[in-house]
């Protein structure tokens, strides 16, 4: 993963403000039935949970920096590779980056 950012997927999407730093995020009860969600292992859905709370804060963007989001999340192992893998975040690529 060569991106410094993350954004969530479809954040624009689901989390309209016209303010930045909204108290609370909008989590949806149609992610009971996103198979993609269910599927992810339990320890997985916490953090993904959490990174969506953060995200809140900074715009929809979450730093490719594990060790950071573990400190400022109190928890552990998160694996951003899982949640890029399955669609949950994407990566940000800069302006002279090319995707490919």
């Amino acid at each position: 993963m060569s991106a410094q950012f993350l954004t969530v997927k479809n954040w624009d999407q689901f989390q309209h403000y016209s303010k930045r730093n909204p108290p609370w995020i909008k989590l949806h009860r149609a992610l009971l039935d996103d198979y993609a969600f269910c599927a992810l292992p339990d320890v997985a859905k916490g953090h993904l949970m959490l990174l969506w709370l953060f995200a809140s804060q900074h715009d929809g963007k979450i730093p490719v920096d594990p060790k950071f989001l573990e400190k400022k999340l109190s928890c552990e192992n998160i694996n951003l590779d899982l949640l890029v893998e399955r669609g949950f975040l994407v990566c940000q690529h800069g302006a002279s980056e090319v995707q490919a």
